[in-house]
Protein backbone atom coordinates (compact mmCIF):
# COMPACT_ATOMS: atom_id res chain seq x y z
CA UNK A 1 0.00 0.00 0.00
CA UNK A 2 1.46 3.57 -0.91
CA UNK A 3 2.17 6.00 1.88
CA UNK A 4 -0.89 8.21 2.68
CA UNK A 5 0.57 11.72 3.97
CA UNK A 6 -3.01 13.46 4.24
CA UNK A 7 -6.23 13.09 6.29
CA UNK A 8 -7.88 14.23 2.21
CA UNK A 9 -5.43 11.43 0.38
CA UNK A 10 -7.18 8.90 2.91
CA UNK A 11 -10.97 10.46 2.24
CA UNK A 12 -9.51 10.42 -1.82
CA UNK A 13 -8.64 6.58 -1.11
CA UNK A 14 -11.74 5.51 0.78
CA UNK A 15 -14.21 7.23 -1.95
CA UNK A 16 -11.82 4.96 -4.98
CA UNK A 17 -12.90 2.10 -2.43
CA UNK A 18 -16.66 2.88 -2.14
CA UNK A 19 -16.76 3.17 -6.24
CA UNK A 20 -15.30 -0.12 -6.54
CA UNK A 21 -17.06 -1.48 -3.71
CA UNK A 22 -20.35 -0.37 -5.01
CA UNK A 23 -19.87 -1.85 -8.62
CA UNK A 24 -19.15 -5.49 -7.11
CA UNK A 25 -22.39 -5.12 -5.54
CA UNK A 26 -24.52 -3.76 -8.56
CA UNK A 27 -23.33 -7.12 -9.85
CA UNK A 28 -24.07 -9.32 -6.75
CA UNK A 29 -27.50 -8.04 -6.39
CA UNK A 30 -29.22 -9.19 -9.04
CA UNK A 31 -28.29 -13.05 -8.07
CA UNK A 32 -28.91 -13.12 -4.74
CA UNK A 33 -32.90 -11.27 -5.86
CA UNK A 34 -33.04 -14.42 -8.05
CA UNK A 35 -32.34 -16.87 -5.21
CA UNK A 36 -34.15 -14.95 -2.54
CA UNK A 37 -37.79 -16.56 -2.12
CA UNK A 38 -39.90 -14.49 -0.48
CA UNK A 39 -41.24 -11.74 -2.67
CA UNK A 40 -40.67 -9.16 -0.56
CA UNK A 41 -37.01 -9.94 -0.46
CA UNK A 42 -36.50 -9.99 -3.79
CA UNK A 43 -38.06 -6.63 -3.94
CA UNK A 44 -35.99 -5.49 -1.78
CA UNK A 45 -32.54 -6.41 -3.44
CA UNK A 46 -34.38 -5.03 -6.69
CA UNK A 47 -34.91 -1.61 -5.29
CA UNK A 48 -31.44 -1.69 -3.62
CA UNK A 49 -29.75 -2.13 -6.50
CA UNK A 50 -31.45 1.04 -8.07
CA UNK A 51 -29.77 2.61 -5.19
CA UNK A 52 -26.81 1.07 -5.52
CA UNK A 53 -26.25 2.45 -9.08
CA UNK A 54 -26.89 5.79 -7.52
CA UNK A 55 -24.37 5.86 -4.61
CA UNK A 56 -21.58 4.68 -7.23
CA UNK A 57 -22.25 7.69 -9.01
CA UNK A 58 -22.42 10.11 -5.77
CA UNK A 59 -18.86 8.00 -5.05
CA UNK A 60 -17.70 8.96 -8.65
CA UNK A 61 -19.06 12.83 -8.30
CA UNK A 62 -17.51 12.83 -4.86
CA UNK A 63 -14.07 12.66 -6.52
CA UNK A 64 -14.77 14.98 -9.07
CA UNK A 65 -15.91 17.56 -6.71
CA UNK A 66 -12.24 16.50 -5.04
CA UNK A 67 -10.44 17.24 -8.12
CA UNK A 68 -9.62 13.53 -8.52
CA UNK A 69 -11.14 9.94 -10.19
CA UNK A 70 -11.48 6.41 -9.92
CA UNK A 71 -8.29 4.93 -9.63
CA UNK A 72 -9.89 1.61 -10.51
CA UNK A 73 -8.44 -0.25 -7.19
CA UNK A 74 -10.60 -3.61 -6.37
CA UNK A 75 -12.27 -3.12 -2.65
CA UNK A 76 -10.90 -6.55 -0.91
CA UNK A 77 -13.23 -6.08 1.69
CA UNK A 78 -16.09 -5.81 -0.30
CA UNK A 79 -14.70 -9.02 -2.41
CA UNK A 80 -14.48 -11.12 0.54
CA UNK A 81 -18.00 -10.75 1.23
CA UNK A 82 -19.23 -10.88 -1.71
CA UNK A 83 -17.47 -14.12 -1.69
CA UNK A 84 -18.72 -15.41 1.45
CA UNK A 85 -22.30 -14.35 0.58
CA UNK A 86 -21.81 -17.06 -2.31
CA UNK A 87 -20.68 -19.68 -0.18
CA UNK A 88 -23.76 -19.55 1.52
CA UNK A 89 -26.04 -19.62 -1.63
CA UNK A 90 -24.40 -22.51 -2.39
CA UNK A 91 -24.82 -24.14 0.80
CA UNK A 92 -28.14 -24.10 0.91
CA UNK A 93 -31.31 -25.15 -1.38
CA UNK A 94 -34.43 -22.26 -1.98
CA UNK A 95 -36.94 -21.97 1.25
CA UNK A 96 -36.32 -19.75 3.96
CA UNK A 97 -33.10 -20.88 5.48
CA UNK A 98 -31.67 -19.65 2.22
CA UNK A 99 -33.58 -16.61 2.80
CA UNK A 100 -32.45 -16.14 6.12
CA UNK A 101 -29.07 -16.78 4.93
CA UNK A 102 -28.84 -14.37 1.88
CA UNK A 103 -30.05 -11.36 4.79
CA UNK A 104 -27.04 -12.21 6.55
CA UNK A 105 -25.05 -11.58 3.88
CA UNK A 106 -26.53 -8.67 2.50
CA UNK A 107 -26.70 -6.79 6.11
CA UNK A 108 -22.60 -7.83 6.61
CA UNK A 109 -22.26 -5.78 3.39
CA UNK A 110 -25.06 -2.88 4.65
CA UNK A 111 -23.08 -2.92 7.72
CA UNK A 112 -19.68 -2.36 5.94
CA UNK A 113 -20.95 0.35 3.93
CA UNK A 114 -22.41 2.11 6.64
CA UNK A 115 -19.02 2.27 8.46
CA UNK A 116 -17.38 3.56 5.54
CA UNK A 117 -19.99 5.81 4.17
CA UNK A 118 -19.91 7.26 7.81
CA UNK A 119 -16.28 7.60 8.09
CA UNK A 120 -15.80 9.34 4.64
CA UNK A 121 -18.91 11.88 5.31
CA UNK A 122 -17.02 13.13 8.67
CA UNK A 123 -13.66 13.28 7.11
CA UNK A 124 -15.21 15.64 4.20
CA UNK A 125 -17.04 17.41 7.08
CA UNK A 126 -14.10 18.42 9.25
CA UNK A 127 -11.97 19.18 5.75
CA UNK A 128 -14.77 21.74 4.91
CA UNK A 129 -16.02 19.83 1.99
CA UNK A 130 -18.91 20.24 3.08
CA UNK A 131 -20.57 19.66 -0.76
CA UNK A 132 -18.92 16.19 -0.67
CA UNK A 133 -19.55 15.95 2.99
CA UNK A 134 -23.73 16.28 1.72
CA UNK A 135 -23.78 14.05 -1.25
CA UNK A 136 -22.23 11.19 0.64
CA UNK A 137 -24.90 11.88 3.65
CA UNK A 138 -27.46 11.40 0.94
CA UNK A 139 -25.81 7.57 0.50
CA UNK A 140 -25.47 7.15 4.33
CA UNK A 141 -28.89 7.54 4.93
CA UNK A 142 -30.07 4.68 1.80
CA UNK A 143 -27.96 2.35 3.40
CA UNK A 144 -29.34 2.35 6.67
CA UNK A 145 -32.88 2.15 5.14
CA UNK A 146 -31.89 -0.81 3.33
CA UNK A 147 -30.07 -2.26 6.46
CA UNK A 148 -33.73 -1.08 8.74
CA UNK A 149 -35.98 -3.12 5.71
CA UNK A 150 -33.66 -6.22 5.86
CA UNK A 151 -34.05 -6.45 9.55
CA UNK A 152 -37.89 -6.21 9.11
CA UNK A 153 -38.25 -8.94 6.62
CA UNK A 154 -36.17 -10.74 8.68
CA UNK A 155 -38.06 -10.68 12.28
CA UNK A 156 -41.24 -10.35 10.38
CA UNK A 157 -41.72 -13.77 8.50
CA UNK A 158 -38.08 -15.58 7.63
CA UNK A 159 -36.51 -16.34 10.56
CA UNK A 160 -39.98 -17.97 11.72
CA UNK A 161 -39.74 -19.53 9.18
CA UNK A 162 -36.73 -20.93 8.83
CA UNK A 163 -36.53 -21.89 12.45
CA UNK A 164 -40.24 -23.97 11.42
CA UNK A 165 -38.29 -26.04 8.83
CA UNK A 166 -35.73 -26.83 11.14
CA UNK A 167 -38.60 -28.33 13.63
CA UNK A 168 -40.04 -29.74 10.55
CA UNK A 169 -36.76 -31.26 9.56
CA UNK A 170 -35.99 -32.72 13.42
CA UNK A 171 -39.31 -34.63 13.47
CA UNK A 172 -39.10 -36.03 10.29
CA UNK A 173 -35.28 -37.27 11.70
CA UNK A 174 -36.89 -38.09 15.09
CA UNK A 175 -39.83 -40.39 12.73
CA UNK A 176 -37.34 -42.12 10.55
CA UNK A 177 -35.15 -43.23 13.91
CA UNK A 178 -38.71 -44.21 15.69
CA UNK A 179 -39.75 -46.43 12.49
CA UNK A 180 -36.59 -48.17 12.40
CA UNK A 181 -36.69 -49.13 15.95
CA UNK A 182 -39.92 -50.71 15.40
CA UNK A 183 -38.93 -52.36 12.65
CA UNK A 184 -35.84 -53.61 14.16
CA UNK A 185 -38.27 -54.82 17.64
CA UNK A 186 -40.91 -56.42 14.69
CA UNK A 187 -37.52 -58.65 12.76
CA UNK A 188 -36.44 -59.47 16.20
CA UNK A 189 -39.67 -60.82 17.56
CA UNK A 190 -40.40 -62.53 14.18
CA UNK A 191 -37.20 -64.45 13.92
CA UNK A 192 -36.47 -64.82 17.91
CA UNK A 193 -39.76 -67.55 18.45
CA UNK A 194 -38.52 -69.35 15.16
CA UNK A 195 -35.11 -69.79 16.14
CA UNK A 196 -36.36 -70.91 19.56
CA UNK A 197 -38.66 -72.92 18.26
CA UNK A 198 -35.81 -74.78 15.72
CA UNK A 199 -33.45 -74.84 19.23
CA UNK A 200 -36.19 -76.65 20.92
CA UNK A 201 -36.33 -79.04 18.02
CA UNK A 202 -33.10 -79.76 18.13
CA UNK A 203 -32.38 -80.68 21.70
CA UNK A 204 -35.59 -82.96 21.85
CA UNK A 205 -33.47 -84.64 18.42
CA UNK A 206 -30.60 -84.94 20.54
CA UNK A 207 -33.03 -86.36 23.88
CA UNK A 208 -34.59 -89.12 21.39
CA UNK A 209 -30.93 -90.21 19.97
CA UNK A 210 -29.91 -90.58 23.39
CA UNK A 211 -32.84 -92.64 24.73
CA UNK A 212 -31.94 -95.10 21.94
CA UNK A 213 -28.46 -94.96 22.55
CA UNK A 214 -28.99 -95.83 26.41
CA UNK A 215 -31.83 -98.77 25.23
CA UNK A 216 -29.25 -100.37 22.99
CA UNK A 217 -27.08 -100.73 25.67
Amino acid sequence: MASVRSLREHLVQELNDLVNAEEQLIDALPKMAEEASRRELKAAFRRHLAETRRHAQRATQALKMLGEKAAGKTCEAMEGLLEEGEELMSASEPGALLDAMLITAAQKVEHYEIATYGTVRTYAQVLGENGVAKLLAQTLKEEKAADKKLTQIAEGQVNRRAAEEWHEQKGMLQQGAEWVGSAAGTVARTVMPRSSAADRRQSKGRRTRSKRGRARR
